[in-house]
């Protein structure tokens, strides 16, 4: 395969990464007249450094002037002033785990009892200490459960510019009552709201990923717990996950925040 080929392939890949083999052999006979075939094309992907990864999803909404604007906004602000809120969803298959050992050319295979039981949500505060305040609950996310949520958490905030005086949440229906907006201002607390489809700008995502590999590695061992109080585990794996300022810092530095702190 010549360099130029390498480079529209990659051009190629760059705008369909999810391209089989045998589509980027049909691509490349499409536009150079030369058969490549798939294990050629497998060993010249690798010599130049490229691999096959999990796909990361970008919305096709995701509008990249309102994410400037939202990053206009938020570096007004100091990095302790932070809260961010958001809700994951949970249930018995959280402690499933995808990969396992057994011999070559044989599958592993692990025996459970199927079923996902009641689904729970987690609802957190994240900042840059770690997690401030956290609801673990069943059913649905809705305005009243929410708004609760906010009063309570406004306890633990300051009066902007103070620290943890800067609330940050997506563009869920119910995160724009007008009660919400109202408690905010009369705890003198700013509220902010992410940009469309940017989940990426909020560091709570990196802190569910790590919550959610804690649940798996500590499943075996809590397990006959789980089954009786599984609303008390998720509770304890908050409590730990959330406990740990350099791993909070690290998730709002993977999403440009300067880490800062308050004045003595």
């Amino acid at each position: 395969m010549t360099t130029r080929m390498q480079k529209a392939l990659c051009d190629e890949l760059t705008k369909q990464p999810s391209m089989y083999r045998c589509e980027m052999a049909d691509f490349l006979h499409c536009n150079f007249g030369i058969r490549i075939s798939e294990r050629s094309i497998g060993r010249t992907l690798q010599s130049i450094g490229w691999t096959r990864k999990t796909i990361r999803r970008i919305a096709q909404q995701r509008d990249d002037d309102l994410r400037d604007h939202y990053l206009h906004r938020i570096s007004q602000y100091q990095s302790y002033q932070l809260v961010f809120v958001d809700e994951s969803g949970c249930d018995r298959r959280a402690g499933y785990r995808r990969w396992g050992w057994s011999p070559k050319g044989s599958s592993p295979v692990e025996t459970t009892k199927f079923g996902r039981g009641k689904r729970w949500h987690i609802l957190p505060a994240y900042t840059q200490d770690g997690i401030v305040l956290r609801r673990v609950y069943q059913g649905s996310t809705d305005s009243d459960l929410f708004e609760d949520f906010i009063a309570q958490l406004l306890h633990h905030c300051g009066r902007y510019p103070e620290p943890k005086s800067v609330l940050v949440m997506d563009n869920a229906s119910w995160h724009h009552s007008e009660k919400i907006v109202q408690m905010c201002r009369e705890a003198g607390v700013v509220l902010e709201f992410l940009s469309p489809y940017s989940p990426d700008f909020n560091p709570i995502e990196e802190c569910f990923g790590v919550l959610k590999r804690f649940i798996k590695k500590k499943w075996c061992e809590n397990e006959d717990f789980i089954t009786r109080e599984f609303k008390i585990f998720l509770e304890w794996c908050i409590d730990v996950v959330g406990d740990n300022t350099d791993v909070s810092e690290g998730h709002f530095h993977h999403t440009g925040i300067s880490i800062t702190q308050p004045p003595e």
